[in-house]
């Protein structure tokens, strides 16, 4: 299981509304839509570097691995906050953890990991020096 780190251990944060179209048959908000919520924090993270960065063109980070642990039931009407940040920043790919929460407690928890890649070329591409800098202020207490 992944480890649920409280909401202000996150160095990205947003908070979501939740929508009629989030919740299953039964009323409660769908693993769909959880998913959906990570991977919005993903974006949140990659802009944020692409942002803090001086030079050069966003790098094309290719996500291959989600894993989500569900903690609780999410309840529609509300919201929910996510809050996300980097446990690993490697040679050629980053490591994300996330979590979700609703009215103070954890709900759900993801971790993933994108890939550096180069259109037209098979495998993983180093990230460049000035990436890897930016990216470790994103970095989770701990890591």
């Amino acid at each position: 299981m992944i480890e649920a780190l409280p909401l202000d251990a996150y160095p990205c944060q947003r908070e979501i509304s939740l929508i009629f179209g989030d919740m299953d048959t039964i009323g409660h908000v769908n693993n769909v839509a959880i998913a959906r919520f990570f991977e919005e924090g993903r974006v949140i993270v990659e802009r944020t570097i692409d942002e803090l960065r001086l030079s050069g063109e966003p790098l094309r980070m290719v996500l291959v691995h989600v894993e989500i642990d569900y903690l609780a039931e999410i309840e529609y009407p509300g919201q929910v906050q996510l809050g996300i940040g980097l446990h690993r920043v490697g040679r050629t790919s980053i490591e994300h953890r996330a979590g979700l929460f609703q009215r103070g407690r954890p709900v759900a928890v993801s971790r993933s990991v994108n890939v550096n890649t180069i259109a037209g070329r098979a495998g993983a591409e180093a990230l460049t020096e000035e990436y890897r800098a930016v990216a470790r202020k994103l970095l989770l207490p701990g890591s």
